[in-house]
């Protein structure tokens, strides 16, 4: 991912990883033996209880990742789920290092980096899986019949319920050059990381079609207002929530539905135009260590039970069409649904990725 003729690390890393996997790939049994059709759930199911269970790799908050997978456990009793926490292109070279060394831990990954999820795709580590609800979920939720977008993410400001006034956060509301006000100088937090949630508003503020209204003078001002920096996105959410900060443009609305359910006196609200993009793609590994309970697993998350768990406990709207609204807190009298989208242009997003963010990080530096 990169601008010119310039190569990135995560670039170049991806490449020899294409050039390597030609090699082991022929040199490993295929994963080629025969699993039940995707719709015979009761055979599917009878197979995954003979593997006992499955390990999860995830990119979201695990607290509510192991809430969902509880779920799961309870619809198929004798089927356990391990989860383990690795965000975006982290989690991408840890299980592109393991399985080139032949150590096979991982059976879905749920990855918050849409350019890894294609790399790992287009090199063959993901196993080819249609699910049942294929017909159901949108061309740009899938690739293929390989991967698949588990939920959308709205980009949000979450602000502490506490530190905000009425008209402070109808300002935040109108779009984000409030941040800019000087009344929120030093009051809010932003993060470093490279994860899909911290770069798509990057991605919006460098577009080339918006440049007159952000593009780097506008990070630049951003960065003169002294926000607190995070190297994790979620640290930023929880200084909100500790009162520490009064509110993090590096917010979404699945995080700040978590923190709600968890009692923290958050909200928040969608600055126009906002962000939406698919997230957290999963996906099977082609040697996937039990590879009957991942295919359950994987239907699962993508059924209507699948996807009212991970609404009802996550807070983030399914892209499994026909699937009843569960998000409780869209009822309550605070809540105002985003007024304009902007859509993410994924050819840009793996072309700039790295670069924008190394950018980022670079401006926050030399404001500080």
């Amino acid at each position: 991912m990169s601008l010119g003729n310039r190569l990135s690390a995560t670039t170049a890393l991806r490449l020899v990883a294409g050039v390597l996997a030609g090699a082991w790939l022929c040199s490993l049994p295929a994963s080629g033996q025969n699993y039940p059709a995707p719709n015979n759930e009761a055979a599917l199911y009878a197979a995954a209880k003979t593997e006992g269970s499955l390990v999860w790799s995830v990119g979201g908050p695990l607290e509510p990742m192991n809430a969902i997978a509880a779920e799961f456990e309870k619809q198929y009793p004798g089927v356990k789920v391990q989860t383990l926490r690795a965000v975006g292109v982290l989690q991408y070279q840890r299980f592109i290092d393991e399985t080139n060394a032949k150590k096979y831990f991982m059976d879905v990954l749920q990855n918050t980096d849409y350019p890894s999820m294609v790399s790992l795709v287009k090199d063959g580590y993901i196993a080819e899986w249609k699910i049942p609800t294929y017909n159901r979920v949108p061309e740009q939720f899938r690739i293929r019949d390989f991967a698949y977008s588990q939920y959308a993410t709205t980009n949000a400001i979450i602000y502490n319920v506490n530190k905000l006034t009425p008209d402070e956060i109808k300002l935040l509301e109108s779009g984000w050059q409030a941040a800019l006000d000087p009344r929120f100088k030093g009051r809010f937090g932003v993060s470093t990381m490279k994860c899909g949630v911290c770069y798509s508003q990057i991605h919006m503020f460098l577009d080339p079609k918006l440049s007159k209204k952000y593009g780097v003078p506008f990070l630049d001002k951003l960065a003169a207002q002294k926000p607190a920096v995070y190297a994790e996105v979620l640290t930023s959410v929880d200084r909100v929530v500790a009162g520490e900060q009064d509110f993090t443009l590096w917010g979404w609305e699945g995080i700040g539905a978590t923190k709600l359910q968890e009692g923290a006196p958050v909200r928040w609200l969608f600055p126009n135009p906002t962000p939406e993009f698919g997230n957290s793609w999963q996906g099977i590994s082609i040697h996937a260590p039990h590879p009957n309970a991942a295919r359950l697993f994987l239907n699962w998350t993508m059924s209507d039970k699948g996807a009212g768990a991970m609404e009802r406990i996550y807070g983030s709207r399914s892209t499994v069409t026909g699937v009843a609204d569960q998000r409780s807190y869209i009822h309550e009298a605070w809540y105002h649904a985003p007024k304009q989208i902007y859509n993410i242009d994924d050819k840009r997003w793996e072309a700039d990725y790295v670069h924008d963010m190394d950018l980022w990080a670079a401006t926050l530096k030399r404001a500080q």
